[in-house]
């Protein structure tokens, strides 16, 4: 009696299953140190104002995509852990405008408390995860989609750009 062979996933790299809030969070710290203890230049009080809201207003619109993100996975039921096999494709809601919503969610609450919170290094140190999404943790996604759902993946890719 032959048994067909086990097919495993490839194990996902450090830097996918370190999951990117992680990624965020140590170099929204790392910003907030380095303004501690090297302090940039701040803009000046009315400028601060204006950025205090344009960041209230960048944080608040990454939490609401985040939450309609993920209200969307759940809804559909399947994983929200980058290193996991998805059971189902998600084409509704944002992510009918961005194949990455929850990433550019992330970047945006990132760019906004850094605004609202005066940490100029913060917005410097950005780069590093937004670097480690591109360049990691998106092409193994995007490799595990294509992997799982074919044609009908490859045919959302070619239509929905991964940012915006």
């Amino acid at each position: 009696m032959a048994s067909e062979p086990l097919t495993v996933a490839p194990r996902a790299p450090w830097l996918v299953r370190s999951t990117s809030p992680v990624q965020f969070l140590l170099a929204f710290a790392a910003g907030a140190a380095l303004q501690y203890a090297f302090g940039l230049p701040l803009a000046p009080e009315g400028i601060r104002a204006a950025l205090h809201l344009a960041g209230t207003l960048l944080a608040d619109a990454g939490a609401v995509l985040a939450v309609w993100a993920f209200a969307l996975f759940a809804w559909r039921r399947t994983t929200i852990i980058p290193a996991h096999t998805p059971a189902r494709l998600i084409l509704r809601g944002p992510f009918r405008w961005t194949r990455n919503p929850i990433y550019l969610a992330q970047v945006l609450a990132y760019v906004g408390l850094a605004l609202m919170l005066d940490l100029p290094w913060a917005l410097l140190v950005l780069p590093l995860p937004v670097l480690a999404l591109q360049h990691a943790i998106i092409p193994f996604e995007e490799a595990r989609l294509g992997a799982c759902f074919g044609s009908e993946y490859d045919a959302y890719r070619a239509t929905v750009p991964r940012w915006l």
